[in-house]
């Protein structure tokens, strides 16, 4: 089962989205950051990303054990925390529209409930797969990781809105 606050966070990302014009979705408020399109286009490849190695881990016979020491995932709210993004989940600097992002990530909350849908409720509970920086979440915390992180890049979108509003 998704966690219900994947969920709720999925709307928050649209009430938002649809507030603003294309012009200011793709708009850089400064050199070095993403725009709030960018951001929409990594959360896409996150949970992509994420799909393909949970599906890769429920179909593993005999998983191995993780030797990661395991850290609360929830410190991913946490915005004085920064960790770059793999190259892989890097987005690229491009203009895009609502409907091109919106309609990737339907798909791949698609594809990502799919999954979570078919998976034995045990194994989710039990088995687990390694988050990089946090160490080893059950397939269940996954389906809330996804939505925390998804939460703390909307607040990094309201900022992008609210630094890009200084200029207009």
């Amino acid at each position: 089962m998704i966690h219900p606050n994947t969920i709720k966070v999925r709307q928050d990302i649209w009430d938002f989205a649809h507030s603003l014009n294309e012009n200011v979705m793709n708009e850089h408020s400064q050199p070095d950051k993403w725009t709030i399109a960018q951001v929409l286009e990594h959360l896409y490849l996150m949970e992509m990303a994420i799909t393909a190695r949970l599906r890769i881990k429920v179909d593993e016979e005999n998983p191995a054990p993780s030797s990661m020491p395991s850290i609360p995932f929830h410190l991913t709210l946490d915005r004085n925390r920064h960790t770059p993004a793999p190259l892989a989940l890097v987005p690229a600097d491009k203009h895009c529209t609502l409907i091109e992002l919106q309609t990737r990530l339907v798909r791949s909350r698609e594809l990502f409930t799919e999954l979570i849908e078919s998976i034995d409720p045990v194994m989710l509970e039990h088995r687990t797969m390694d988050h990089p920086i946090f160490g080893p979440l059950t397939l269940q915390q996954w389906t809330e990781f996804i939505g925390l992180h998804e939460q703390r890049h909307l607040e990094q979108m309201r900022e992008i809105e609210a630094e890009l509003s200084q200029y207009h």
